[in-house]
């Protein structure tokens, strides 16, 4: 086997000329064959005393060419090569900034605003026996019910009959502006209620309702208001958030000053 290499000779200073130098390879490929520069003592004996002639040309190997394996490896990776080439060379066309009218295509569409507002309804009926909102605790409960429908506390207005509580709410409203849920005195109300029924001259009331809103004034507190109905006409009567009585509008004289 003939096997050529470039060596410094300053790496293996006792060499002489067509002397017999130390090599390794490999036994699976004998043509990958490296010089020893530095070898054992044992090994330096063996070769200073060994005596070899040159090897049949029938028996010289030569390093085979690529197998179909090293062809396929070597294709895929041409392959990917290409691919990432590619990639490179049209990267900044699809990552650059197009036009307006092209950008707006190729993105969605985003809309974006400094505040938003939700306004809201919901109601709820109460059934079953001693069903009446008038019930010591009833409206409390109920409001409570209400609050956790809506996700707030802060409302526009509130409707209370016999039967049935609605609240009315809008978020842009500032809290000056609206009613919280939770501050009113639910556990007075049904005095109120009676209070108008017995002394606004109707007689034999069918309905009543209760209304509450938020003061016309900043700070005045929510304005309360029941109103009640019979065969003889509407009275109501107004009080403040603390259901202290504000005012009074009997039969008749409720219709006249609205």
């Amino acid at each position: 086997m003939n096997i050529n290499e470039h060596i410094n000779l300053v790496d293996i200073p006792a060499y002489r000329p067509r002397s017999i130098a130390v090599v390794e390879y490999r036994p699976d490929e004998p043509w990958e064959v490296r010089i020893v520069t530095r070898p054992t003592p044992e090994w330096s004996r063996r070769a200073e005393a060994a005596e070899i002639d040159s090897a049949p040309e029938s028996t010289l190997v030569e390093k085979p060419g690529m197998s179909e394996g090293s062809w396929c490896v070597l294709v895929l990776f041409t392959f990917l090569a290409g691919a990432a080439l590619l990639v490179l060379l049209f990267r900044g066309e699809l990552f650059a900034p197009g036009d307006d009218e092209g950008s707006s295509s190729k993105r969605p569409s985003v809309t974006s605003s400094a505040s938003s507002s939700r306004t809201f309804t919901t109601s709820t009926t109460v059934s079953g026996p001693s069903s009446s909102l008038l019930v010591l605790g009833r409206m409390r409960e109920t409001a409570a019910e209400l609050e956790a429908r809506a996700g707030t506390a802060d409302v526009t207005a509130i409707l209370i009959e016999e039967r049935r509580m609605e609240i009315r709410g809008d978020s842009a409203r500032p809290p000056g502006e609206t009613v919280h849920l939770r501050m009113l005195p639910y556990e007075l109300f049904p005095a109120l209620v009676h209070e108008a029924r017995t002394t606004l001259g109707v007689r034999d009331p069918k309905s009543w309702r209760i209304d509450v809103t938020p003061g016309a004034d900043p700070g005045a507190g929510p304005r309360v208001r029941v109103t009640v109905t019979g065969k003889e006409g509407t009275a109501r009567l107004d009080a403040d958030a603390t259901a202290r009585i504000l005012d009074r509008r009997p039969v008749g004289e409720a219709a006249e000053k609205g």
